[in-house]
């Protein structure tokens, strides 16, 4: 049962769990109760979405079964952006004419997680003006003292605001080869995975016909049946889309986000907006180990006040990096934490479609004339509503890494006045890495005690700074440049490179560094996982994770069908936890 609290009994926790040395305020009320806490800042792995899943989940088992609605309590640590909790900000019509205008969006979202500290001698700054001495190193921002550059995730980042990345995904929603959920098949079965994959698909409203009427579309099929007559077995597909085209106006389409997770759902609970979560954790710090958590310590980064969240059952779903720091605050599976990490690598280019691609436009198609008449100095017989092309080549054992060949605004790759984006294609090819119990991140030690506190490196938000430990093996190594080469073969099937755009690997040799996965694995033990197939924490019956943090696997193709799918399995243990309870 969860603990009652006295006025002296919240002083007394709030001093024991205290995050930081200031003197710490009451909030009002000083603690919560509720029947569910989710932690979902929603960072990194499209969080937010994994947050979503399962609040949506319980809530629709409960009213299902006549159950009194659980009171949930979420937690973010970004603010509100937007009318709509949790929207795809790619909505907007203004993103919608025009793509690349998104871009300063994901750039202005984006804070990175660990930055070397560089040479910050300035010859030309003037002599009276402060500046670090020679042995010392910055350590705001992002910078990291302990953080060694060729071991870095040079690009990782995460995206602070209610929805996370889920604001600005691509919403590519491929299902894994077999080959990219080895691991997982050993925890979960694969025809139950199968179906929780395809249970996942609907609830993040994934489609894969929505531009099958699109002219860019169809000559970038056009281009890519040429190129693959000198392949034989390639096949390529439709993108799967976490999308919709709108019913009242097929100009534009509806991007998944939270909110479409949730439904109906969508601020039916309690969100706590900015606020961070420093730990979990239980009223006697001397407690059994497989004892329930009792309580959250969150802080409001409004006010600098802490509160404690009393509740029946925790979920940790901040993405795969902020996860580990609120278990590490926790002394929770610490030896296994943030250990078996992977990210894919990347390769990049645009092209500018061939002439005879834009050639072979049907003239006689009504959409085509009415462009015409409409817009007789337009040099391309291609209408400005035209959505563009979500074509996909799927991962395969003998080329294992998954291609997207579309046009899409990510921090990186924007047209500007260089080119008409209508006769732009990017290509996008993602590789996997060896999962090694190497790659991992660690953090600096902020704790000694479960009452003490050690001073230390933290981030922005007072949490402990996160290093990277993570190379490529010469495997790795020589499939990216398999890779590489792939790209270059099929671009030039389907245009010449846009300057500036040439073939490049993307950002740090590991990757571009928004799909880490494996820094809570799930798996059947608790020496190399820190889950179990329910993404219920080893040893703690009321603690369960979520996001790409949990999947064991390397994986070339976007992790977040898989993720939610496994977020569904535990959701469920999650209702199975708390229904005698209720």
């Amino acid at each position: 049962m969860p603990i009652r609290l006295t006025e002296e009994k919240i002083r007394q926790l709030l001093k024991q769990h205290q995050g930081q040395p200031p003197q710490h305020r009451l909030s009002d009320p000083s603690y919560v109760e509720c029947d569910v806490f989710i932690a979902g800042s929603g960072p990194i792995g499209r969080v937010f979405s994994i947050s979503a899943t399962y609040a949506r989940t319980i809530l629709d088992w409960a009213e299902k079964n006549n159950k009194t609605t659980p009171k949930i309590v979420m937690a973010d640590i970004g603010s509100k952006d937007g009318k709509i909790t949790g929207g795809h900000h790619k909505n907007s019509i203004k993103y919608q004419k025009d793509i690349d205008m998104f871009v300063n969006v994901i750039k202005g979202a984006l804070q990175p997680i660990s930055v070397p500290t560089s040479d910050v001698f300035q010859s030309t700054l003037g002599g009276t003006a402060w500046t670090p001495a020679l042995e010392q190193a910055l350590v705001i921002q992002g910078h990291n003292p302990n953080q060694k550059p060729q071991m870095n995730l040079k690009a990782s980042a995460v995206t602070r605001t209610v929805g996370g990345m889920a604001t600005h995904w691509t919403c590519s929603c491929p299902i894994p080869n077999d080959e990219e959920r080895v691991e997982l098949h050993k925890v979960i079965p694969k025809l139950n995975m199968d179906s929780l994959l395809n249970e996942a698909g609907i609830l993040l409203n994934v489609h894969s016909n929505e531009f099958d009427d699109s002219i860019r579309h169809n000559l970038v099929k056009k281009g890519l049946t040429d190129a693959f007559t000198q392949f034989p077995g390639r096949t390529f597909q439709n993108i799967p889309l976490a999308a919709e085209r709108r019913s009242d106006n097929k100009d534009y389409v509806t991007w998944t986000g939270a909110d479409t997770i949730l439904g109906k759902w969508n601020d039916t609970f309690d969100l706590l907006t900015e606020t961070r979560v420093t730990r979990v954790g239980w009223e006697d710090p001397l407690r059994e180990n497989k004892s329930p958590v009792q309580l959250a310590l969150v802080r409001d980064l409004n006010t600098g006040n802490d509160r404690l969240i009393v509740a029946k059952a925790f979920i940790i779903a901040c993405g795969s990096v902020p996860t580990c720091q609120i278990l590490w605050n926790s002394k929770i599976s610490e030896e296994v934490l943030g250990q078996y990490l992977t990210e894919q690598s990347m390769t990049f280019c645009q092209v500018i479609m061939k002439s005879e691609l834009i050639s072979s436009v049907d003239p006689e198609d009504p959409r085509v004339v009415a462009h015409r008449t409409n817009h007789p100095n337009d040099p391309l017989p291609i209408p400005f509503n035209d959505l563009e092309p979500q074509s996909m080549i799927p991962y395969t054992p003998e080329f294992p890494w998954h291609v997207q060949i579309h046009r899409d605004a990510f921090s990186y790759g924007d047209v500007g006045p260089k080119a008409d984006p209508r006769t732009v294609v990017d290509l996008r090819f993602f590789g996997k890495g060896e999962v090694k119990k190497e790659n991992r991140i660690f953090m600096a030690p902020l704790h000694g005690t479960f009452n003490e506190w050690k001073a230390g490196v933290t981030d922005i938000y007072g949490m402990p700074q996160v290093t990277f430990e993570v190379t490529r093996t010469e495997a790795d190594k020589q499939r990216d440049q398999r890779m590489m080469k792939d790209m270059t073969t099929i671009a030039n099937y389907l245009g010449s490179y846009l300057p500036g755009s040439e073939p490049q690997f993307m950002a740090s040799e590991p990757g571009l560094a928004m799909h880490v996965t494996g820094t809570f694995r799930i798996g059947n033990s608790a020496d190399n996982s820190v889950a179990d197939d329910q993404s219920r924490v080893h040893g703690i019956p009321n603690l369960w994770v979520g996001g790409n943090g949990c999947l064991p696997d390397a994986t070339a193709s976007n992790p977040t069908r898989t993720s939610v799918a496994i977020a569904l399995k535990g959701a469920q243990s999650v209702i199975d936890y708390i229904a005698p309870l209720l």
